[in-house]
C-alpha cells in the first residue's frame, strides 16, 4: 500500500528537487513567508477598500510569486486571480477572494507549525 505524503513533505521534496536547497533554508523561507504573507493580506485588503487597483495588483503579484516559489499553489492561484481581475478593473468579488486567501494562509501556517518540529527532529 502506498503511503500518502503530507502537504509539507511534498513541498519540501519539490523544493529540494528544484533548487537543491539546504534543509535549513526551506524552514527559513517558510518562516519568512508566513510573516510577510500576513502583511501582504493586510495590504491587499487595504488596497481593495481604497479601490487602489495599482496597489492591489502589486501586493497580489508579490504574494503570488512568493507563494508559488514555495509551492503553496492554492495561495498563488487565488493571488493570481485577484491580480488578473484588478488589472482588468472589472467586477469581481474581491472580498470573498481576499477572505479565502487569508483563510488558506492561516490553514497552511497552522499545518506548517505542526509539521516543522517533527521534520526538524527527523533531520537530526
Amino acid at each position: 500500500m502506498k503511503q500518502e505524503v503530507s502537504y509539507y513533505d511534498q513541498c519540501f521534496l519539490e523544493m529540494q528537487e528544484m533548487f537543491s536547497l539546504p534543509d535549513e533554508l526551506f524552514f527559513e523561507l517558510n518562516d519568512a513567508f508566513f510573516e510577510i504573507a500576513s502583511q501582504q493580506i493586510n495590504l491587499i485588503r487595504a488596497a481593495f477598500l481604497q479601490k487602489d487597483f495599482e496597489q492591489l495588483i502589486l501586493h497580489a503579484h508579490t504574494l503570488k510569486g512568493s507563494s508559488a516559489s514555495l509551492r503553496h499553489l492554492s495561495i498563488s492561484r487565488t493571488s493570481a486571480e485577484i491580480e488578473h481581475h484588478a488589472k482588468a478593473k472589472g467586477t469581481f468579488d474581491y472580498a470573498t477572494s481576499i477572505y479565502t486567501l487569508a483563510e488558506e494562509i492561516t490553514k497552511l501556517r497552522s499545518l506548517y507549525l505542526n509539521w516543522k518540529p517533527a521534520k526538524l527532529k527527523s533531520l537530526t
